[in-house]
């Protein structure tokens, strides 16, 4: 799952690792999506340090059966460097460079102080080694639940079902939506639900 929506996801900025809270819409939603997985069963909760996440997690802890959220820095979304917490017009107004380069490739764009895409890839491969190892151990059973970003969401999803970033990154979540990625660490995996957020358009009006 993406953490809810934020005032800065409406405004149009790279968040980043700055701690943007939930604003009104997004603890909405994050409720809509508690009201679809009120009856769904996860071994551990695994999610992001950051203040949004957390915030989302939370709520979804509330609503399903789970021990509460493990927050690991692991799940932080990308740090964009000197870019971080700004808008597209800020960042042309300030660094139009840069901004042209961005819109050529905007995922492998050379931003000073960023994490890097590799840097990234090598924090997302951690974390699949850690459930790797949960599922080989027997130490918890699946599913588990992941509350995290956007960036880090389209990375792990690459990694997981071994896709070549170099070809593009062709996956894009939306706030508060569910992705379910399905198999075992021995290659068999699949993605078995993309980006969905029905949920918001069911529950809407009730919370």
């Amino acid at each position: 799952m993406r953490h809810g929506t934020t005032r800065a996801n409406l405004e149009g900025r790279l968040q980043g690792t700055l701690p943007f809270s939930l604003g009104p819409e997004g603890r909405k939603e994050a409720l809509c999506l508690a009201r679809r997985l009120q009856d769904q069963t996860f071994s551990i909760i695994f999610c992001s340090s950051s203040l949004r996440a957390r915030q989302t997690a939370r709520l979804l802890a509330q609503a399903v059966r789970a021990p509460p959220p493990l927050f690991t820095p692991l799940l932080q979304e990308y740090h964009w460097g000197i870019v971080q917490g700004l808008t597209r017009r800020e960042i042309g107004e300030r660094y139009p460079a840069l901004l042209e380069q961005m819109q050529q490739d905007f995922h492998r764009a050379k931003i000073p102080g960023a994490e890097g895409v590799e840097k990234l890839f090598r924090r997302v491969a951690r974390f699949y080694r850690l459930l790797a190892v949960l599922e080989r151990t027997g130490n918890y059973n699946f599913p588990v639940m992941i509350v995290s970003h956007g960036r880090y969401l389209q990375a792990f999803i690459q990694y997981f079902l071994a896709y070549d970033g170099r070809q593009g990154w062709p996956f894009s979540v939306s706030p508060a939506s569910l992705t379910i990625l399905e198999g075992n660490f021995q290659g068999q995996r699949r993605l078995k639900l993309f980006n969905d957020t029905c949920h918001l358009r069911r529950y809407g009006q009730g919370v």
